[in-house]
Parts: C-alpha cells; structure tokens; sequence
C-alpha cells in the first residue's frame, strides 16, 4: 500500500511545517525593538535543485535595533490553529545591528521570512515588527542510491496555491493547498498528505497481507527503482540487486507552471513470483519488456496537477500489464473523510473497510473525497480532493486495513512496439465547489 518502505520524508516534513511549529524560548522585548529582513528584499520565488551544491542555499540577512543580539530565522504561515513557523536557522549573532547567514533550505511551503529575537516566543508573542518579504519555492529534491536516481518530489508555489508531487513508486500527486497572502493563512484544512495515483511495490488484496506487487506484467509482479531501492534491497528482503535508475526532468515555464517527467523500464524478478521475493527467487532482475513514462503538470496557480501515463512495448512482444493505482487521504483531528463517485449522488459518504464501489461506467469521470464530510460544501476548515480519470477502473476498493486507502485496478494491452495510456488529474480546494470546477476543466480536457 502507499507509503510502504522508505518513509515519505520531504512531502512529509513539508506538511508538518504548514501545519506546527518551533517554539522559540519564551520572553518579552522593550519598545523599540524590530528586526528586518533586507536580503531577499522583496517577494522571492526561489529554484530548489538539491542535485547542485548551491542550488538549496539561501542567504538572509538585515538590520536590527541596538538591543538585539542574536535572531532565529524562522519562515511562518497561519494555521487554522494559530500561527506555524519553520526555523531555517538558531541563534545568528547580531554585530552592529546587522545579521547574514547561508541557511541549507528544505522543501517548504510559501512563508513569510522573519527575524526572531532571543527572547521571543514567534508563535505567541506579537511579530509585527520582525518584518521580512515572502518566500515562495519551485523546484525539484531528488532520491538517490550512491549516484543513481530514484525518486524525487516536485514542488511548485504560485500566488495562493502549492502543489507537490513523488514519483509514481512512492506518492504520486501528494499535495495542493491554498494559502492565502500577505497573512500566508492556510485554508483548505492544509496538512494532509493525500496520495494518488501511486504504483508502491505493495498491493491491497482483500486479506489484507499483500501477495504482489501493484504493477504486473504478463503476470509477473514488476517494479520500478524506487521499489528496488526501497523494497527489495530494504530489510527484511534485502537482496542486493543491482539498482536501476528513474530519468527525471522538471522544468519550471515562465508562467509559473512547473512540469516533471520520470521514465524507468519495468524490472521483474529472474526466478518466480514468490512474494516478497527472496534471494533465492529474485537473484537479478530481468527487464519486463514495458517501460513506464510519466508527464506531470503542475498549474491552475498550482491548484491542479495534470498526469500522463504510458507503458510502452520495447522488444518484439505484446503484453498484458494489470496495475492497480493507489491513494489514501489524510482525515483530520475529527469528523470523517467522505466520497462521492460517479453516477453515486453527490452527498459525501463514509467508506468501509474492504468495500468495493462499481458502476463507475467506462470513460471520463471524477471521484470526490472531502478531508471531513460533517464540514460544510462552502467551509474552508476543510477541503475536497477531485480525482479525474480519462478512462474508468474497473471499480474502487478500499483496503482491508484502513477506509481512507484505495485502490483502483486496469488491465492495460500493449501491443507489439505498441502503448496504452492513462490520464489522470488532481484538483484540491478549500470547497466542494472549488474543487468541483476544476475537476470539470481537467473532464474537458482530458485525452
């Protein structure tokens, strides 16, 4: 299932700083007392590329009152909750009444830059005079085994929306959100991880235990490089196989509208099917014949991410390819995650642990699921995720071991040097509505 192996950790920790904070020590400051951020000076939409040594570090810098000697910088946003706040850096001294530092960014959503002063608590005390510019952020952090990539998360910002994505082994679509300038307030019920679209190298048979991987060619469970780095060669398996590499490009347009692509040959194991697979039936892995391509487009003010998927025939073979496309939304502290699905009404309804949903026709269609179905359409304590499809799976099904992870099965034929495609989007809102007019864009235009 999504999230099996290697832990999530960039759209993870991106999450957690929307959502809480670090609490810096606690005290007061005399009238008079402000500190400014003077570099960047202004609005700032900053390229991350963790592949280059410079590309995720950041120099900030300003000016402060006499009576400040040492500043946290610290990039906030308003949660629901109050305020949230991510440090970049602790305690940078303060000569002369000014400061620099070279912060090593993480992936992060858009902020607003501050200078804390020791002795200010930025998630209770008043931070009015700390002021600084905004902070967006586009760009790309890779997963890599020794040099060979794997994995990656794409990330793009724009006016009020943010939008990431994993590579197709781990998440997938993982996130958008709305948040709103110059107060960088979080609406939607931001700080859910919302997977989709996902190939994990797990399934989610109805006994619950999985029995293959998600995507199988000609009957045999195949995998991508991040399974293989993540599962095979991960313990308890821990084969030792050689890793093949993801090819991954993001491009960032003068629109604001980021694209990424991954294209990876589909490995299976050289001996049998047993899974998980042992060192026994899985010494090497033997290509499959099918190589997976994925384009992602992150746009709509990063509001909306547009996928494509191939699977296209390399040798002089036709080939059956089953995959079952995983997702999982996150509920919030209460109430309950809610669905609709095609020709299913448009109340929101709670799942069921292995419940299977058909009727969802052939072509073009949107699932909705909404992060709290007890919330209000038009509440934006909450959000609605619209999953569209240009051709239907043949159901929906829900996990044995959760009501809030899904799956949804194809049965793909490629012919001889031949593909099959698949269009998919996801369109996050704070309302139904919202959501809803963006899941009919992605209808119209879907393949």
């Amino acid at each position: 299932m999504v999230k099996r192996g290697q832990c999530i950790t960039a759209v993870a920790a991106l999450v957690a700083g929307m959502v809480t904070g670090y609490a810096g020590p606690a005290g007061a400051v005399g009238p008079g007392t402000f500190t400014k951020v003077t570099t960047p000076s202004h609005t700032t939409t900053f390229n991350y590329d963790n592949s280059h040594p410079s590309g995720h570090h950041l120099t900030v810098g300003g000016t402060t009152s006499a009576d400040v000697t040492t500043v946290d910088l610290v990039c906030m946003d308003t949660a629901p909750s109050g305020p949230a706040s991510q440090t970049l850096a602790a305690a940078v001294p303060v000569t002369g009444g000014s400061f620099s530092a070279t912060v090593n960014l993480m992936i992060q959503a858009q902020c607003r830059l501050r200078a804390i002063p020791a002795g200010v608590d930025e998630l209770s005390d008043y931070v009015g005079s700390f002021s600084g510019p905004i902070l967006y952020m586009t760009g790309v952090q890779y997963v890599t085994v020794g040099s060979t990539r794997v994995g990656y998360i794409g990330l793009d910002e724009q006016g009020n929306g943010i939008a990431a994505i994993e590579d197709a082994g781990q998440c997938g679509p993982a996130l958008t959100a709305t948040i709103d300038p110059p107060a960088m307030f979080i609406r939607g019920g931001a700080g859910g991880q919302n997977c989709a679209f996902a190939l994990p190298s797990s399934n989610m048979p109805p006994s619950g235990t999985a029995n293959a991987s998600t995507i199988k060619v000609d009957g045999h469970s195949a995998y991508l490089p991040f399974h293989v780095s993540s599962f095979l060669n991960q313990s308890p398996q821990s084969l030792g196989l050689a890793q093949p590499p993801l090819t991954v490009s993001f491009h960032r347009l003068a629109s604001g509208d980021a694209t990424v692509s991954e294209t990876a040959k589909l490995w299976r194991c050289s001996v049998s099917e047993l899974y998980p697979p042992t060192s026994v039936s899985c010494p090497t892995l033997v290509y499959t014949g099918v190589t997976f391509h994925r384009v992602s487009t992150l746009f709509r003010g990063a509001h909306q991410i547009r996928v494509r998927d191939t699977f296209t025939g390399t040798d002089n073979h036709a080939h059956t390819v089953n995959v079952l496309y995983e997702g999982t939304v996150s509920p919030q502290p209460s109430g309950r995650v809610g669905y609709t699905f095609p020709g299913g009404g448009t109340t929101f309804h709670r799942s069921t642990l292995d419940e299977v949903v058909h009727g969802l026709g052939t072509g073009i269609g949107t699932m909705y699921s909404r992060s709290d179905m007890f919330a209000g359409a038009d509440d934006p304590a909450a959000s609605t995720l619209g999953l569209t499809w240009s051709r239907a799976p043949l159901n929906v099904r829900f996990a044995h071991s959760s009501p809030d992870l899904f799956g949804m099965p194809y049965t793909l034929h490629v012919a001889t040097h031949g593909h099959a495609n698949l269009g998919f989007a996801y369109s996050g809102a704070p309302t139904t509505a919202g959501a809803k007019k963006l899941a009919a864009l992605a209808e119209h235009e879907m393949p």
